[in-house]
């Protein structure tokens, strides 16, 4: 552990944008789980009264839950029946949730090591050739995997949202085959409003700028390892190459 913390390591890019990709992430997997969608279904008679029952339901994470709404049953005289609605879409957004932990959990602690434990940066230009769990390779590495595990989880992220929108969309819910189309026939009418979906797509962008600043970190990572001071070295070695001896002069006659 270093006697003197390196706080300006932060003003460095690669400290930069550690502290970046920490805040990206909380607000990645907080939008995903504070999301709270609320799905109502205005049932309406066929006689001349106007709005005979609305139903109502919350849809939130980790979106694999049952939605129980309670409709006016047709031809029951009124009476109250339960309709269930099953929505399933746990494994693309968990999947998401847990990539954008594991990340600010991991751009954290390489923070906390900048910081507290990373000794002078002159030792991590020694052109190294055989130590491939130096701490700057290590970081590369882990750089690179997590960008691409970031856009895996994005993509998913998006498929699952999508999915989620045409599940719970009110027209198809109440529409033939819908799970709410008893309810909405002989006479029923059914009008209702849709979920808001503006902090899921303020999620899934983060996702994809997420991707984008892990990628351009990676060239900074790249700076830091002995391969790229290598070709710096090679790149400024004086030339080596060996003139041909020059032929003796003819002896003046």
């Amino acid at each position: 552990m270093r006697s003197n913390p390196n706080y300006d390591v932060v003003k460095e890019p690669r400290g930069f944008i550690k502290c970046l990709e920490v805040f990206l992430a909380i607000f990645a997997f907080a939008c995903a789980t504070g999301y709270r969608g609320n799905l109502k279904i205005d049932q309406t008679s066929p006689d001349a009264q106007p709005k005979a029952h609305d139903a109502q339901g919350t849809i939130q994470y980790p979106f694999s839950q049952i939605l129980e709404m309670p409709f006016i049953k047709p031809g029951t005289n009124g009476s109250m029946h339960t309709y269930t609605l099953e929505v399933d879409q746990r494994s693309k957004i968990e999947f998401f949730v847990f990539i954008g932990v594991m990340c600010f959990l991991y751009s954290l602690g390489m923070l906390v090591y900048y910081i507290f434990f990373e000794e002078n940066n002159t030792m991590n230009a020694t052109p190294v050739t055989s130590n491939w769990l130096s701490p700057p390779i290590i970081d590369f590495g882990l750089g690179a995997f997590w960008t691409l595990f970031w856009f895996f989880s994005a993509c998913a992220f998006a498929a699952g949202v999508n999915a989620l929108k045409d599940q719970v969309n009110i027209e198809s819910l109440t529409g033939d085959g819908g799970a709410f189309a008893e309810p909405c026939s002989n006479g029923y009418k059914c009008e209702g409003t849709n979920p808001k979906y503006a902090t899921m797509t303020v999620a899934i962008l983060l996702g994809f700028l997420n991707v984008f600043v892990w990628a351009g970190n990676i060239w900074f990572l790249y700076k830091e390892t002995p391969w790229h001071n290598k070709s710096l070295a090679s790149a400024g070695a004086p030339s080596t190459v060996q003139q041909p001896p020059s032929q003796p002069t003819a002896a003046a006659i």
